[in-house]
Parts: structure tokens; sequence; C-alpha cells
């Protein structure tokens, strides 16, 4: 679908909808539609690939979709002025798919609170999501309930931008 823009994905629906008197997008009917229509624009994505290539890329994203949302937790320690140590557990991803090696394939590695780049990919990945999250969400509140996590996310954006 990177080859439709958000409009053209909202117009192919939208068209579905019409030409199928529907007043629900589910997608299992929408392909069931879709392999009947031969010229239709959208048809090339879902049905160029043979069986087996599509079964293969299902099953890839079947792995991604086992190693994604594993947790670890690592002890973290602080110690104050007062020499007093405050011992706290942290609930981390297990693995993280690094951005930037996303487009020659990508990967899952293991995640490492104590080593910096581990930590500067996961809060990249947080702002990332939260910035989404905002942009998906704030219709429903108000701007009063959003400025703590835009101040947040602001605040993620600027200490990355520090370490950096």
């Amino acid at each position: 679908m990177a080859q439709f823009t958000k409009a053209r994905r909202q117009a192919i629906i939208d068209g579905y909808l019409t030409k199928s008197g529907r007043n629900l997008f589910v997608a299992a009917e929408f392909i069931d539609w879709l392999s009947g229509q031969h010229d239709h624009e959208a048809y090339p994505w879902f049905f160029a690939k043979d069986d087996a290539s599509a079964a293969r890329e299902y099953r890839i994203n079947l792995a991604r979709q086992m190693a994604n949302g594993l947790r670890i937790q690592a002890q973290v320690s602080e110690t104050t002025r007062s020499n007093v140590v405050h011992v706290t557990t942290k609930e981390y991803p297990a693995y993280v798919s690094p951005v930037a090696q996303r487009s020659q394939g990508g990967g899952y590695m293991r995640f490492d609170p104590q080593d910096e780049a581990s930590m500067a990919e996961l809060r990249q990945q947080g702002k990332t999501a939260l910035r989404s999250w905002l942009a998906r969400y704030n219709g429903a509140f108000t701007a009063q309930e959003l400025k703590a996590i835009e101040k947040i996310a602001d605040a993620e954006a600027a200490r990355v931008a520090l370490s950096a």
C-alpha cells in the first residue's frame, strides 16, 4: 500500500463500499470482492504475488509478531546525595528493530538497558510512537488534556537532541 497515498486508500475503500452496497469495511470481504476485479488499481497490491510467495511473506510477518512485544525486566539503582540507594525494576522490550536498518531488511536486536545506543533507539521509537498517538487521537481530547503528553514528547525530543 506504500504506493497509495492516504487519500487514495480512502477513495479505494469508499469506492468499494459504494459498489458493494456495504457500510462496514470488512477486510476479508474486501479481498473476496477484489479477487474478481482484475482491472482495479488495488488488485496488483493484493494479488501480484503467487500463493507461495504470499505465504512466505505471511510467515515472515508471523515471525516478526512472535518477537514483537516481548519484555525484559532490569534492576535500576539510583544513589541520592545522602547515599541512599533506590532500586527499582523497570520493564523494557526484549528486542528492538532498529529503524535505520529496516530499509535493508531489518531484524531485531537484543535490548540492553545498559547500552546507550539501545536506549537511544528505544527513546527515538517512543517519541515517534507518542507523536503518532497524538496525531491519531488529538481530536478526542481537549488541547489542555493533550498538553502534558505533548510536553513529554517535546522534552524527549530535546533530550535526544542534546545527547546527540
